[in-house]
């Protein structure tokens, strides 16, 4: 079919991007090699010089290119080398830049050399931009077959903030099909696969953000978040990551599909370390976004604020929809642990009644429009969803008068969190991005632990909590006789609480799976938020 000729010859000049002294020695390419973590350090292709590049923060990367220590050149070489590794385990990137972002490095270091000055905060620092997001003379498909070819004519705002600050984007990024899926596979690029076990989603819709920054094969990802996008992929790679309020961080030039302006997508970041995250924001802020977006908001960053007292941190075990895998109930418990000896106030939250709300909220908003606009994109080119595509296909789109029912029912969850909140004093919450680990391939159970954050528009972090352990996170009979909770009819390609049960046969079906928490703070308090991540982060990982 027409469609499927398009995506493969679309994949072939993918793969022709790659230079031969570049790809992998036959040893590295078997499908029988489960984690490929370590793949990029010990296939030969990385010298000593390249290893500690990639391996390093972005501040360290940025602090050596300004002593001149290495050169912006030197630094996207190591990245476009380790990126088109990381490609061939994991199939995480849609375009290479290469030669781009090499001429344009050199630009940098001359700019350097001449002036005694760098560009900007972020000058010559890689940057990875998920295939949703316009890169200026070069495609953006977002997934989607009947976008091959589309060339973006200028960037994304975000894109073009960042380069002011001295950045250079080097590759992009594959996803799920429109964006609209919590695995990143589609018709043009295919599946990206977890680094940690292949066998495992490296989750979505930017599952090759997560995948590319678990395999260091670039310092910073710029990507999207409508119901967990960003937070997923960090969580079941191990990385960092952030979903800022909607408008804090600029969206024009993100291409999605669809009608339906009721769900507050951002843009977000994943990276391998927590303060890249604040450095992302910070930079993207300082060139006043709002002057050319009248959607973002005029809140400079506010790199003044700190808080050193006591935390008081509410902790967030159950929604009501699904009970979580003894893996990540352990990680939360043992977070609280270390939080409580470390001398913070940890009160645990019986929120569920809000949480059900929410969930019946957003899932009914993802389904307003009754799957049109996403119909309309694959019917261009004719091809077929992928599996469990959320479509929000429905018998029939909701009529304007439920439209605003369901926008009020909204608006007083908000105020009822809010006052929950507040009540409590609370500075953060810490859940769970998602019930379960990185799940096997398509057999994800629901979005409702992250999007609920969406509906509210509260700032998120993820931090990595370790991984999943063969021996003590074997469920007990109790967890598998406990009665289900009732599954929430309205959104059709999320499972429910029995599935879950059905899923979690043992650990050793998630076996390397990393895990993490979700920090959540308040609406437009982004810097707090990270500031009480990284707190979080160091009692965690006893830093």
């Amino acid at each position: 079919m027409e469609w499927e000729t398009k995506g493969s010859r679309r994949r072939q000049q993918l793969a022709a991007q790659i230079p031969d002294e570049w790809k992998l020695p036959v040893p590295f390419q078997s499908d029988s090699l489960v984690n490929v973590k370590g793949i990029p350090a010990e296939s030969g292709i990385l010298g000593p010089l390249d290893i500690e590049i990639t391996e390093s923060s972005a501040d360290e990367i940025l602090a050596n290119v300004r002593k001149s220590q290495w050169s912006c050149e030197r630094v996207m070489l190591a990245f476009c080398k380790r990126a088109t590794i990381a490609h061939q385990l994991v199939n995480c990137v849609t375009n290479f830049l290469i030669e781009e972002a090499l001429e344009t490095a050199r630009e940098h270091d001359k700019y350097l050399a001449d002036t005694g000055q760098v560009r900007g905060p972020l000058h010559g620092l890689p940057i990875s931009v998920k295939d949703c997001l316009d890169v200026a003379g070069h495609e953006t498909t977002s997934g989607l077959v009947s976008r091959i070819g589309f060339v973006a004519k200028e960037d994304a705002l975000v894109i073009r903030c960042l380069r002011q600050a001295g950045a250079i984007p080097f590759v992009k990024t594959n996803l799920a099909q429109a964006t609209l899926l919590v695995e990143s596979t589609n018709n043009v690029f295919g599946l990206v696969t977890n680094p940690s076990n292949r066998q495992l989603t490296a989750g979505g819709s930017s599952g090759g953000e997560g995948a590319l920054i678990a395999l260091f094969g670039s310092p910073l990802g710029v990507c999207t978040d409508g119901g967990g996008s960003v937070r997923l992929p960090a969580s079941w790679n191990g990385v960092y990551g952030f979903k800022p309020s909607a408008t804090r961080i600029p969206s024009l030039g993100s291409r999605g599909v669809g009608y339906s302006d009721s769900n507050l997508g951002c843009t977000g970041v994943i990276a391998n370390h927590i303060e890249t995250l604040s450095l992302f924001m910070s930079s993207a802020l300082s060139a006043c976004p709002w002057n050319n977006d009248a959607d973002c908001v005029p809140i400079p960053w506010n790199s003044r604020i700190g808080i050193s007292r006591k935390l008081r941190l509410g902790l967030l075990f159950d929604d009501g929809i699904t009970h979580l895998t003894p893996p990540v109930l352990r990680v939360l418990k043992e977070s609280q642990e270390k939080l409580a000896a470390a001398g913070h106030d940890v009160i645990v939250l019986d929120w569920s009644d809000l949480h059900l709300r929410g969930a019946r909220i957003i899932f009914t908003m993802y389904t307003q429009e009754g799957g049109v606009g996403v119909r309309e994109a694959l019917d261009i080119s004719g091809e077929p969803p992928v599996p469990r595509l959320a479509t929000g296909w429905s018998e029939r789109p909701l009529t304007p008068i439920e439209i605003w029912k369901n926008h009020r029912a909204r608006k007083q969850l908000r105020l009822d969190y809010l006052r929950r909140w507040k009540q409590l004093d609370l500075d953060a919450i810490i859940t769970a991005p998602s019930p379960h680990p990185a799940p096997p391939h398509e057999q994800y159970i629901t979005t409702a632990l992250s999007a609920i954050y969406n509906l509210l528009d509260y700032p998120c972090c993820i931090v990595p909590a370790g991984e999943v352990n063969l021996e003590k996170d074997v469920a007990d009979e109790a967890w598998y006789a406990r009665a289900p909770y009732d599954k929430i009819p309205n959104f059709p390609y999320d499972f429910g609480d029995e599935e879950l049960k059905s899923l979690y046969k043992g650990p050793e079906v998630f076996a390397n799976s990393p895990l993490a928490l979700q920090i959540v703070g308040l609406p437009w308090q982004e810097e707090l938020c990270l500031l009480i991540s990284q707190r979080i982060d160091d009692i965690i990982h006893h830093r």
